[in-house]
């Protein structure tokens, strides 16, 4: 994507106090914009799962996901589509504002469709970081009420992120390394890699009290280790506990979670090629670690 002249004039209209100009409609017309989204809280945690895989990497959106786009509302109670022309734009803002987690390449006449058919929102503001120029479209007609980004949803998709993707993907990565210093560290360096997730304004909500631990060495080679999640921010595809297996002798890590479901909870396992496998129901509280132990002794 490539918005260099769009944002030029976006310049030069902040600079000038100018209202958008014809020529400047048209471009914005002919552009892709970036649209930051929100997933549905009943979308299914496999769904939100295969979007956690490669953050920061473009991918299409999985079979039955329903991003919903961001709207932003000022104070006079007036509600804009936010769209940004970068990637760096839409990660801009102050400390009170939240990263979005999803952001959506979409054309610009593609945002005036979702305008058009939503007479809860009152136009478009692009770049409402920086340039914050607002533009109105006709012709609105009522339809499903967007979603707002909140801090609280945010929090949710951090964990969602560290549990799903981040904290096995650096397992399979390093192995030993990192099963040992969460062996030995806990949730001091369980919060530092916490730490690495909120790379944005937005503090991460968690001490190193906040996690516990339970480390069990089943044999000279291989070790189990629990770890409780802290109940703050649990939402639907968060995890309650995570287990990791490590086999020192054949260098092998195993990874599986506990995970909220719609009204249950469900056993997941995380492959080292990240795939995700729905291992059905969750087994009892207490019961947890030794079904672990018979899916890894099995394997």
């Amino acid at each position: 994507m490539n918005n260099k002249k769009l944002e030029q004039m976006l310049n030069e209209m902040k600079a000038k106090q100018e209202n958008p100009s014809q020529e400047f409609i048209e471009l914005l017309k002919a552009s892709n914009v970036i649209v930051p989204a929100l997933m549905p809280k009943n979308t299914s945690p496999e769904i939100i799962r295969q979007m956690m895989q490669n953050p920061g990497q473009p991918q299409k959106i999985p079979a039955g996901a329903n991003p919903q786009p961001c709207v932003l509302e000022n104070a006079n109670g007036k509600r804009y589509l936010a769209i940004f022309t970068s990637e760096d734009e839409a990660h801009k803002g102050n400390d009170k504002t939240p990263k979005f987690p999803i952001t959506l390449n979409l054309p610009f006449e593609n945002c005036i469709g979702l305008i058009r058919s939503n007479s809860k929102i009152d136009g478009a503001v692009i770049n409402p970081f920086t340039h914050n120029v607002i533009f109105h479209v006709q012709e609105n007609a009522p339809q499903e009420k967007p979603v707002q980004l909140t801090v609280e949803q945010f929090h949710h998709l951090s964990r969602q992120k560290m549990e799903a993707f981040y904290l096995p993907k650096t397992l399979f990565e390093k192995k030993a390394e990192v099963f040992e210093k969460l062996r030995d560290e806990q949730g001091v360096y369980l919060k530092e890699l916490y730490e690495e997730v909120y790379d944005t304004e937005i503090a991460c909500p968690y001490v190193a009290e906040d996690f516990e631990f339970m480390c069990l060495n089943i044999s000279d080679e291989l070790s189990i280790l629990r770890i409780t999640m802290p109940q703050k921010y649990t939402a639907i595809g968060t995890c309650p506990c995570v287990i990791i297996g490590w086999n020192e002798k054949e260098q092998k890590i195993w990874y599986y979670g506990i995970v909220i479901a719609q009204g249950k909870t469900q056993l997941h396992q995380r492959m080292e090629d990240g795939t995700d496998v729905n291992l059905g129901d969750a087994p009892a509280e207490g019961n947890e670690l030794t079904t672990v132990l018979d899916l890894i002794q099995g394997a």
